[in-house]
């Protein structure tokens, strides 16, 4: 068995879809990139972007490993949309999509909405918004697939579209 690998933008769902089918697999970064062996597990989501974290000096390479381990034992594995982990499965020759959000202002809403209800620090919420605001929704600017999600749309839905779940 060889899961797909599914680089998602952050707060369409990954987290949601990954606590409710048993067959996918969120593959959070964050564990991987950083020593968080001291942090309170309901602290997470407001540690993501802290400038205190420790980098992991097995980072990149533990990540990939869990990516590999991950594929052999989900159908599904989702990972977030940062350019150095498309970056990494592209140098290692795996295959993945990229869902990303449509470029619409009352989704960029819901979403912020979405970020700020989690707990998400204002430092994260800002560098993910600037990519929203500035990452081409363009197949030809990418040479890999992209999929756009119409306005509203998370990532269950397109998953369950796309006949993938």
């Amino acid at each position: 068995m060889c899961g797909i690998v599914i680089s998602v933008f952050a707060g369409l769902g990954k987290t949601y879809v990954g606590s409710k089918y048993s067959n996918v697999c969120d593959l959070q970064s964050s564990p991987y990139r950083y020593d968080y062996s001291k942090i309170d597990k309901n602290d997470y989501e407001k540690k993501k972007n802290d400038l205190s974290r420790i980098v992991n000096p097995l980072w990149p390479n533990n990540y990939l490993d869990a990516i590999i381990d991950a594929r052999e034992k989900y159908d599904v594995v989702l990972v977030p949309s940062n350019l150095d982990i498309r970056e990494l499965l592209i140098s290692n020759d795996i295959d993945f999509y990229f869902v990303l959000p449509s470029y619409d202002l009352d989704y960029r809403e819901i979403l912020l909405n979405r970020y700020k209800k989690r707990g998400n620090n204002n430092d994260l919420i800002q560098e993910v918004m600037s990519y929203f605001d500035s990452w081409s929704r363009d197949q030809n600017d990418y040479s890999y697939p992209v999929f756009v999600l119409d306005k509203e749309m998370y990532l269950e839905n397109f998953l369950l579209n796309k006949k993938i779940l």
